[in-house]
């Protein structure tokens, strides 16, 4: 158990790192882009999406590391793949839980804290967005996401 916890506190730590990084690189680089409006929008729209897939492939890792270790698995449907085990992640880390692979021995508690942080970061994500269409609908600023008053 000792090592399940660590690997899925580390994976945590690790996918909201990246997030952060992400979102922090794609604010600097929209603040400067010279196109406003749409392209800005889809490009920070884009940009927090492939965030998203790179951390669910980081849970997808882990996984396949607590299988590696004999601490967990899959059962049900066909999961006998790393994709398979990435589209679990997937489903996981949106909180849409269809239920067809399922996680068994200590990958559940991966389990758990993907679909934690997944939720957490995705309402990152739509804070994000929020906030760049709210400044391109408002017309020209001097600083793209700027502090509300």
């Amino acid at each position: 158990m000792i090592i399940a916890t660590l690997i899925g506190l580390l994976t945590f730590v690790l996918a909201s790192t990246v997030h952060y990084l992400a979102l922090a690189h794609l604010h600097r680089r929209l603040n400067h882009e010279a196109r406003s409006g749409l392209p800005i929008v889809v490009s920070g729209i884009i940009g927090a999406g492939l965030a998203h897939l790179a951390e669910a492939a980081l849970y997808a890792t882990s996984f396949t590391l607590l299988d590696a270790f004999d601490l967990g698995g899959f059962k049900g449907g066909e999961a006998d793949g790393f994709m398979d085990i990435f589209y679990f992640s997937l489903v996981n880390y949106t909180s849409l839980g269809l239920g067809d692979i399922y996680p068994t021995g200590h990958s559940r508690f991966l389990a758990g804290l993907e679909s934690l942080n997944g939720f957490l970061l995705i309402s990152c994500s739509a804070s994000f967005i929020f906030l760049l269409m709210r400044n391109q609908m408002d017309g020209p600023t001097s600083g793209g996401i700027q502090k509300s008053d």
